[in-house]
């Protein structure tokens, strides 16, 4: 098990609001708590080497973003993804259904589709 998937399992979801468009000193502004867990995050997300095992994507698939951070959403879409092979396209989008994340849910369920779509 990678370190950085038990991290991000340790942490959890990511506090939701990362994408405001507030700067420091303005109301609203994240906290620096909030900001630095942010950071955890992210830092865990980029470690991760793939292909991820489907452990560690069964640990990730609950642990997504509920909204938009900056990119970083993709690039656990894409560790997440790196576990997926055509001959096991049933247990992906079972998989892709236990996500905690309606925003990741659809994102990946979209991609299979239209990875099914292009296979026909």
């Amino acid at each position: 098990m990678q370190e950085a998937v038990l991290t991000i399992k340790k942490l959890g979801p990511p506090p939701e609001g990362f994408e405001n468009d507030v700067y420091p000193g303005d109301e609203g502004f994240p906290s620096d708590e909030l900001l630095d867990l942010w950071e955890d995050y992210q830092e865990a997300v980029d470690s991760i080497s793939r292909p991820v095992t489907w452990e560690e994507a069964e640990i990730l698939i609950k642990c997504c973003p509920l909204d938009r951070m900056a990119g970083i959403e993709w690039s656990l879409l894409h560790c997440i993804e790196s576990v997926f092979s055509p001959d096991s396209l049933e247990d992906f989008r079972k998989l892709a259904e236990q996500c905690n994340s309606p925003m990741m849910k659809e994102m990946l369920l979209q991609r299979l589709e239209n990875y099914i779509e292009s296979r026909k």
